[in-house]
């Protein structure tokens, strides 16, 4: 907090200022699909090789989301090799170099687009470390992003750092110009931001090793401190501008705050047993110099663990103040000496201070306010809600039967800011809400606004529907969020507002949370809304509780939730209420889908269990079928109807690397009969999938960052695309189809979401700034916004207009299901007015006299066509020439089908080659995404088993 003297009269950056843009770029270089590769492979010379294998992909930093392709004539330390080395099986043909470099070409005249962050639901912050306010600007941590809060607009604003990496402390300078950001992970920086000017760029100081626990600046901004966490143990002082560490020192003990003088001589540290003053030199030096330290006189106090440490302002310049676990407040003077101390008797965390006012945040929601001279009582904050609170029924505070139920428990404060010229205090709960004061009043304290979200690991995200039948009360719901806080919340956001993001006037609004409609509690133990983290540090031991994913019925009316225990909750969505509860599996519920057919409506869910089960909704969700053709987890079930034939199917895909197809049809006995009608096996393992119902084709998202493309008829593969930038950036995690069929998102483990367009098959957009891995993300049903959930947490919604107002002539027609294919041949001359015929033709005679195809990419967007008609009228010449057709994937990988009436000939399975070992994943993936064990990668359609390793086959 600063006095009004040290206040400087800086521009606000808040004003006129456009939201943090995602610029989309394109990738000519690294253009999505199937990279075929000639039978004689005698033909290529090394020269050629290495043209095709050398491209690299530049890496940026700030808040660009995408890369330009086109790498500089001379390398740097940003760019990376995106080829695998050259070997000998691993050689692609001339043809598809020169396919690639036309590409290219074209695809560098699609114009650019823009993705901003619009909303951030949720905070990572954990203690005043990583809290931080300027006027009337908060500034907090979500994730890998920081969250800068206007109290007086509303308004958000953001800074979102493109390494992925938590945000563990942050500081704003007094003179509101620039902040400061700590994070953990291997190699932490710290790193410093001009919120006036490009925020796409940053000042990053190194040498921590560790975690970063505490940054801050120093009163005249000259200077800046940084300290590690207790296994870094390193104190360093900056001089950030010039980018020169300037003095440094060792500490081995875990310090949980620092705070300057306000003449900026001096700072000082607290943490366990930890009370000590630093003092600064100027340092005329280019060496680093020894940071000088000693220590406070405590006395009989020195075994206290110290969580926070405040500096005087004004009349107490020259004082220091701290606070300990235990409840005690101590006031030290400028020579260390205690002067002044007051038990609370309840455990303190935070403090802040001002001119008049010294504010302590203590357990149970208690807010305290006393004098800074003399630590008289001056006042208290009122409670905020208790934990369990039904907000959809509660209008006002004084409905809140405090006095009635001494069992109440509510959460702890955390961290508290305070504004005394506004007369405005913030204050952080551990439940993951904050609540904003007006405390002009002494005797009225008044909440101004309060906000509150999960507290624990997002699992799943819905988006909401509205229709003309849809009811008054849920018109305004945008999405529905669980969570593994045990509670499944119903989110109500006002997009078309200018100033705020909610709907004031709203009768869905309450008093607690206006973005919020209503909270559904899992279970009466409400300590689990609680985060009881206290270091950033991940706990051993976290407990599978809460929702674990969700679908709503087609006719808005009710939802289905699958929770971690196995169990899954039909909730209604007029009331709001549980009204079943079905004892579905024995693992946790990984997925769950509805469907309207034969009159009647399904319900499929899907566990680690390996098994499916099928649910008739009219008949009180009664059993009606299980499923068990899986041998591992079954990470994704879908129902989808075809429009040529009608039918209902069900897809459904397994960590034993199948996807496997099944008509859904109903007997003479009135009994549905789910008939499996195709099954593929790959070699990596699907971790979910989405059906376009545009095209009549299902998206999969592979183990091996590729996004898998197949037919819903035939069940053949038809494309395979890129799911992320790079070849060794982590594994696909999520995938959604946008409702017009156009662009395609998809998470990874690496933190980040990419959209990719159907038609370019380029990515036009890179998001970051969650700090855990994307657990679920959804489009909008109007396309305007993607929503995404992450293990941190926390909720972002993109704003994705300019993607969405595309041309119409930009639309994808509806895909043939007869399959064209890019082939390669030993010899090739044809006309183009013959070749496409000549090809389906002759496709159609070797299905007949053979057993086994693989499959190829025919799916071929409209900006290839032309290339495409051009290869093949190059290497197609006569059908009855016997030429031998072949396609080759980018990954070198074959899914094979089987036709009924030939014998099947194979070769004997080969071992297991290196390619195929998984790499090493984040904790978080292994902890929660890595499925039971996967089974040798065969395949099994109507009985029989075949390999899906061929050699050669023959006409």
């Amino acid at each position: 907090m600063t006095t009004a003297a040290d206040r400087s009269s800086s521009s606000r950056y808040f004003s006129n200022r456009p939201p943090i843009s995602f610029s989309s770029y394109n990738f000519n270089g690294t253009t999505p699909g199937l990279m075929h590769r000639s039978l004689d492979e005698n033909r290529l010379t090394t020269k050629r090789t290495s043209e095709c294998h050398q491209h690299s992909t530049p890496l940026t930093s700030g808040n660009v989301a995408l890369n330009t392709q086109n790498p500089p004539s001379t390398l740097s330390p940003l760019y990376i090799n995106r080829r695998r080395p050259t070997s000998a099986s691993n050689m692609t043909s001339y043809s598809a170099l020169k396919r690639k470099t036309q590409r290219t070409d074209i695809s560098s005249n699609i114009s650019r687009s823009q993705v901003n962050l619009q909303h951030v639901l949720g905070f990572t912050s954990i203690s005043n470390s990583a809290v931080s306010q300027d006027r009337s600007t908060i500034a907090y941590a979500s994730g890998s992003t920081v969250v800068l809060y206007d109290i007086h607009t509303q308004k958000q604003d953001f800074v979102i750092s493109t390494a992925r990496k938590a945000i563990t402390s942050l500081s704003l300078s007094p003179d509101g110009r620039y902040l400061a950001t700590g994070e953990c992970g291997h190699d932490p920086k710290v790193r410093v931001w001009d919120l006036t000017g490009d925020r796409t760029a940053c000042i990053e100081l190194g040498d921590h090793k560790f975690a970063i626990d505490c940054v801050c600046f120093s009163p005249n901004v000259d200077r800046l401190v940084s300290i590690g966490s207790v296994h870094d143990g390193n104190i360093y002082v900056w001089n950030w501008k010039d980018k020169k560490k300037l003095a440094s020192n060792k500490c081995t003990c875990s310090i949980r705050r620092i705070a300057f003088s306000e003449d900026g001589s001096y700072f000082v540290t607290v943490g366990n047993r930890h009370v000590k003053f630093w003092y600064l030199i100027s340092a005329s030096s280019l060496e680093v110099v020894p940071l000088r330290g000693r220590y406070a006189i405590l006395a009989e106090r020195k075994d206290n663990l110290f969580t926070d440490v405040v500096c005087g302002r004004g009349d107490c310049a020259g004082m220091t103040y701290v606070i300990t676990a235990n409840g005690l407040i101590c006031q030290f003077d400028e020579h260390r000496q205690m002067r002044g101390e007051r038990d609370l008797q309840e455990k303190t965390n935070c403090l802040a201070i001002g001119d008049l006012y010294l504010v302590i945040g203590c357990i149970k929601g208690a807010v305290y306010v006393f004098s800074p001279q003399t630590l008289d009582y001056i006042m208290s904050i009122p409670l905020p809600h208790y934990l369990g609170v039904d907000i959809a029924f509660i209008t006002s505070i004084d409905q809140i039967p405090y006095s009635q139920q001494q069992s109440m428990s509510f959460p702890d404060t955390i961290a508290v800011c305070l504004d005394e010229d506004k007369s405005i205090l913030t204050c952080f709960y551990n439940d993951h809400s904050f609540y904003i004061w007006d405390i002009k009043n002494k005797g009225s304290v008044k909440k101004r606004d309060s906000y509150m979200n999960h507290s624990g690991c997002g699992w799943g995200i819905e988006t909401y529907s509205r229709t003309n039948t849809t009811s008054s009360i849920l018109r305004n719901l945008s999405c529905i969020t669980c969570s593994s806080d045990n509670s499944i919340r119903f989110w109500s956001l006002n997009h078309n507002e200018t100033d705020t993001y909610f709907i004031p006037s709203s009768p869905s609004s309450n008093i607690f949370s206006r973005q919020l409609m209503k909270i559904i509690y899992l279970d009466d133990d409400y300590s689990k809304l609680c985060d009881i983290q206290t270091t950033q540090e991940r706990p051993e031991f976290v407990p599978k509780i809460g929702g674990r994913c969700m679908k709503l019925n087609p006719d808005g009316l009710s939802l289905a939730v699958g929770d971690r225990n196995g169990n899954i909750r039909i909730i209604q969505m007029e009331k709001f209420q549980q009204i079943a509860l079905l004892e579905a599996h024995d693992s946790e519920v990984l997925s769950v889908d509805y469907s309207h057919s034969f009159g009647t409506t399904f319900l499929a869910s899907s566990s680690r269990d390996r098994f499916i089960h099928v649910f008739d909704v009219t008949k009180d969700y009664q059993l009606i079928a299980t499923l068990d053709d899986h041998s591992a987890a079954i990470t994704a079930v879908r129902f989808t109807n075809s429009s040529i034939t009608s039918n209902l199917q069900l897809v459904s895909c397994s960590a034993d690397k199948s996807l496997i197809f099944r008509s859904v049809l109903k007997n003479e006995n009135g009994k549905y009969q789910f008939i499996r009608s195709n099954n593929i096996v790959e070699k990596q393992t699907f971790y979910d999938l989405a059906i376009d119902h545009t095209r009549e084709t299902v998206n999969t998202a592979c183990q091996d960052r590729m996004i898998r493309v197949y037919n819903l008829q035939d069940g053949k593969r038809v494309r395979t695309r890129k799911g992320t930038i790079g070849d060794d950036t982590g594994y696909l995690i999520k995938i959604d189809v946008d409702t017009s069929g156009r662009y395609i998102a998809t998470s990874c483990s690496n933190k980040c979401v990419y959209i990719w367009d159907t038609i370019t098959s380029e990515c036009v957009a890179a998001l970051y700034g969650h700090s855990e891995v994307v657990t679920d993300l959804k489009f909008s049903q109007d396309g305007f916004y993607l929503y995404t959930i992450s293990g941190d947490s926390c909720i972002f919604v993109w704003n994705i207009v300019e993607l969405a107002t595309v041309p119409t002539t930009c639309r994808l027609q509806q895909t043939s299901s007869t399959k064209s294919t890019d082939v390669e041949t030993t010899d090739a001359d044809e006309s183009l007015s013959q070749s496409l015929s000549t090809a389906e033709e002759h496709q159609l005679k070797l299905k007949r006299q053979r057993s086994l195809w693989s499959t190829a990419d025919p799916c071929i967007p409209s900006m290839e066509s032309k290339l495409f008609r051009t290869q093949l009228s190059d290497i197609i010449k006569d059908e009855t020439s016997g030429k031998i057709f072949r396609s080759i994937s980018l990954q070198d990988d074959e899914s094979v089908f089987l036709d009924e009436d030939v014998e099947p000939v194979f070769s004997p399975i080969p071992t297991k080659t290196p390619n195929d070992t998984p790499n090493k994943m984040t904790s978080f993936f292994v902890e929660n995404y890595d499925h039971e064990n996967t089974t040798n990668n065969t395949i099994v359609n109507n009985g029989i088993n075949l390999s899906n390793e061929i050699k050669r086959f023959f006409l």
